[in-house]
């Protein structure tokens, strides 16, 4: 395969007709949170949720699952979104979104699976960020959750491609940015932030979708795009990638993303890396078992 370029990338995304666009579930309740916290409508949230009855039933499933669930099962939408907070709502919009979007691609991979990765991505973040101690850890689920939007672009763009991209990683046994490169002449990180900027998403979020592949130790934002990096690896090398086993041996310990974090957050260098490991795997059966749930049906009360 003729190396694409990022010229030829750009062109076509200069068509931003064929570019998914934001839904407008999500812009509505973008602006309805982008305010000051203590002032935002439950109520309106409640409403604009409930126009989307799939989203509705998944906030249900989410707020009902392992691992958001606090004591008594929630029936409600209501009680869903205050269970959840207003942040997490945000975070689901997005997350219900992807799979629904890459779903319009053939042959790519699986929306499952993306979900998995993404939904996976977005919990170790949090996970890893909350261990750290590193501050607006909201930040990190939704980094991690979007990091990846550039395969979606890819895979829309190039349909015919992009799939034998994914089925050269899956023999070879490479990581999927790597062929990208190699096949494509730009990876998922390229294209992901021009959808980013398409969707006006925040210079952090957007930065971490450009680098998370590569984190620059000198960057703003090195403390999200190391720790979605490092996520983002974990899940890969753990079943929770894109499908296939990627041929790699890791250290987190030896990774400079992580040496980067400890030199910064001392609650680094007193984590037991084997306890951690341990809980990485438990966090991988509740997003498996999560995802499971939320490609199920169910009812919804209001």
């Amino acid at each position: 395969m003729k190396p694409i370029g990022t010229d030829v990338l750009r062109r076509r995304i200069g068509n931003l007709g064929t570019l998914p666009v934001m839904p407008s579930v999500l812009q509505s309740l973008t602006e309805c949170l982008s305010g000051n916290p203590e002032k935002v409508s439950i109520d309106r949230i409640v409403e604009l949720i409930s126009y989307d009855k799939s989203l509705a039933s998944q906030v249900l499933r989410m707020a009902n699952s392992a691992l958001f669930r606090r004591r008594n099962e929630i029936e409600s939408l209501r009680e869903g979104v205050m269970s959840l907070g207003i942040w997490r709502i945000r975070d689901l919009v997005y997350s219900c979104t992807l799979p629904a979007l890459l779903g319009k691609s053939k042959d790519g991979i699986a929306p499952t699976v993306f979900w998995r990765h993404a939904l996976g991505t977005a919990l170790v973040s949090q996970h890893l960020a909350q261990r750290l101690a590193i501050p607006n850890v909201e930040k990190f689920y939704l980094a991690g959750l979007l990091h990846d939007l550039g395969i979606l672009v890819n895979s829309i763009l190039f349909p015919e491609q992009f799939p034998a991209v994914l089925k050269l990683a899956e023999t070879t046994e490479a990581p999927l940015y790597e062929v990208e490169m190699h096949e494509l002449g730009f990876s998922h990180c390229e294209s992901g932030r021009i959808l980013a900027g398409h969707w006006k998403l925040p210079e952090d979020i957007s930065g971490t979708i450009e680098f998370h592949h590569h984190p620059r130790m000198d960057a703003p934002h090195t403390d999200l795009t190391c720790t979605v990096y490092l996520a983002d690896l974990l899940c890969r090398l753990r079943g929770l990638g894109y499908g296939y086993y990627e041929a790699r041996e890791f250290d987190l310990a030896a990774e400079p993303a992580w040496q980067v974090l400890q030199k910064k957050y001392p609650a680094a260098a007193a984590l037991d890396l084997a306890l951690f490991t341990f809980e990485l795997d438990e966090h991988a059966n509740h997003v498996r078992d999560l995802v499971d749930s939320i490609f199920s049906g169910a009812t919804v009360a209001h």
